[in-house]
C-alpha cells in the first residue's frame, strides 16, 4: 500500500503542476472590478491537489519508517464497495452523454436519482427531495447568481 500511495501522490503532484502551467495561459483578469480571472479557480484547485498529495507522500514516507510488516492485498474486486464504484463510474459516463443530448436539468435529475439508487437509498420521498434540492441549488448558484450558462443539450 505504501508503494502505491507514493506512486499516486507523485503522479498527482505532476498533474497539479501541469494544471497550474496550463492555467497560466488563461486571461489573468476579467473586465469586472474584483474579478480574479479565469485562472484563479483552476490554479487554486491544482495547488490544493499538490498540497494534499504532498501530505499523502509525507505520511507514506513516515509510515514506511515505522512499520515494515507485509502488506495485505490492495483491493478486493469482488466486494460490494468496488462493484458500487464501477456502477457509479458508469452512471457518470451516462451523465456526460445525457448532458450533451438533453442539457443540465434533465441529466442532473437522472444522475442524482441513479447515484442515490446505486448507493442503496430506496425511500422515494428522500430521493425526490434530494434530487430536486441538489439540482435546484446548483441551478440557482450557477445560472442565477453567477450568471454561468449551463449546458442546454442538442435535443432541447
Amino acid at each position: 500500500m505504501r508503494k502505491y500511495n507514493a506512486i499516486i501522490s507523485i503522479i498527482l503532484i505532476v498533474f497539479g503542476a501541469v494544471g497550474i502551467f496550463l492555467s497560466l495561459n488563461f486571461e489573468a483578469r476579467g473586465g469586472n472590478v474584483g474579478d480574479p480571472g479565469a485562472a484563479f479557480w483552476p490554479i487554486l484547485l491544482c495547488c490544493g491537489l499538490i498540497f494534499t498529495s504532498g501530505l499523502l507522500l509525507v505520511q507514506t514516507m513516515l509510515q514506511g519508517r515505522k512499520a515494515a510488516e507485509p502488506e495485505e492485498p490492495l483491493i478486493d474486486y469482488r466486494s460490494a464497495g468496488v462493484r458500487c464504484v464501477f456502477i457509479i463510474f458508469g452512471i457518470m459516463i451516462a451523465y456526460a452523454i445525457l448532458l450533451y443530448y438533453f442539457g443540465f436539468i434533465p441529466a442532473t435529475l437522472a444522475f442524482v436519482v441513479a447515484t442515490m439508487l446505486a448507493m442503496g437509498e430506496r425511500r422515494p420521498v428522500w430521493i425526490g427531495l434530494t434530487t430536486v434540492g441538489i439540482t435546484g441549488f446548483i441551478y440557482v448558484l450557477f445560472a442565477l447568481i453567477m450568471n454561468v450558462v449551463l449546458p442546454k443539450g442538442i435535443f432541447l
